[in-house]
């Protein structure tokens, strides 16, 4: 049963990290979450200092979708559900729900996420 703890414990850091090749040199992590995006895909939605992305692990590639940097972040809405909750975020350029996050989670992505859209109003 350890081996098995040990295992997953491994295999989840190992999977949180990739999103790491995505980052610039010079940019920072500030906060990720587990989710789905746009109920279509499971994986990490990723703040930096510079941008907001969503990682994901497909069969054939990792990959990332680009939801906006700093300045075009336009709003973000929390909604809570029974088990977990979703943020729906919106930019200049599109709009998107990240659903089936955990509650504590998407409550501090979304309190940075507001703070970062005040600061570049």
């Amino acid at each position: 049963m350890d081996s098995k703890t040990d295992r997953a414990n491994n295999n989840e850091k190992s999977l949180g990290a990739e999103y790491m090749l995505f980052l610039g040199t010079d940019e920072k992590l500030i906060y990720n979450a587990k989710g789905v995006f746009d109920n279509t895909i499971e994986g990490h939605l990723v703040l930096t200092d510079k941008k907001l992305f969503f990682y994901y692990v497909s069969n054939i590639a990792r990959d990332k979708i680009l939801i906006a940097t700093h300045p075009n972040l336009e709003s973000v809405k929390l909604k809570d559900s029974l088990f977990n909750s979703s943020l729906t975020i919106n930019s200049k350029t599109k709009s998107c729900s990240i659903k089936k996050m955990n509650k504590k989670d998407a409550k501090e992505l979304s309190i940075k996420l507001e703070k970062i859209i005040k600061e570049n109003k």
